[in-house]
């Protein structure tokens, strides 16, 4: 069976897959988190780490400048396809480069942070968005959550249709390594062809971001969930972190 790279052959049926994602409330409560903290209502300049087909920026206000990242070219393809204003780069969210460019709101949304490998790797990529954050600028994340993985994912077997392929999503979770490995495994049904994608998702946990973001230059303001509310709930699947730079 052919194995192509993560959100390659994903990519096309992306959107479908996430149509249940309350994008609209995600929208709402990043936007208000930053109202309460920042010196603004609203960000002029937002940095979107690990962008994807940009589903999310079709719920931001048309004014707001973007400029997304994403490691998958094809991913980027379906978002540049939209009618959305602003700048896609091709880049790993550990390598991109903006010499000299500082943004309001630095986001990285629907637990794209899970892909770094290491705790170093965070450190790194919290670093690099300290760099580009304006002097009151604010980093808001999430994280997938122990819960979820163990919970919602761990062993289980899911199904779904869409875009011409059946699709088999296969999940375990490694203690040692606290890594979720997911298998998406692709059927075209017109032809039979199949082709898979293994997708790794670190856990992190409260302490290692808390941390890291410290040693990073950034103090964590508060954490929330699901998008929902700013206050811990152990059944969550989305870990909200919302940070200002140290003083």
């Amino acid at each position: 069976m052919l194995k192509k790279k993560p959100y390659t052959g994903f990519s096309t049926v992306y959107d479908a897959i996430m149509r249940e994602v309350e994008y609209d409330r995600w929208s709402e409560f990043i936007l208000s988190s930053y109202s309460v903290h920042a010196s603004r209502f609203l960000p002029q300049t937002i940095l979107d780490l690990g962008c994807g087909t940009c589903k999310l920026w079709e719920k931001f206000p048309s004014s707001l400048s973007f400029v997304g990242i994403d490691s998958s070219e094809e991913m980027l393809k379906i978002a540049r396809k939209k009618p959305l204003s602003g700048e896609w780069i091709h880049s790993d969210i550990l390598h991109f480069s903006l010499p000299g460019r500082k943004f309001d709101l630095i986001v990285s949304t629907h637990d794209t942070l899970n892909y770094l490998k290491t705790e170093a790797q965070l450190r790194t990529l919290f670093r690099k968005v300290r760099d580009h954050a304006q002097p009151n600028g604010l980093f808001f994340f999430d994280l997938s959550s122990l819960y979820n993985f163990k919970s919602q994912f761990d062993g289980r077997t899911f199904f779904e249709t869409a875009g011409g392929f059946k699709i088999r999503w296969e999940n375990r979770y490694r203690e040692d390594s606290e890594i979720l490995e997911t298998v998406l495994t692709f059927s075209e049904k017109k032809t039979g062809q199949e082709f898979s994608e293994v997708h790794e998702h670190r856990y992190f946990s409260e302490d290692t971001i808390r941390s890291s973001l410290l040693e990073s230059g950034w103090e964590l303001i508060d954490r929330g969930s699901d998008y929902k509310k700013w206050a811990f709930d152990e059944s969550a699947s989305l870990i909200n972190y919302i940070a200002g730079i140290r003083k």
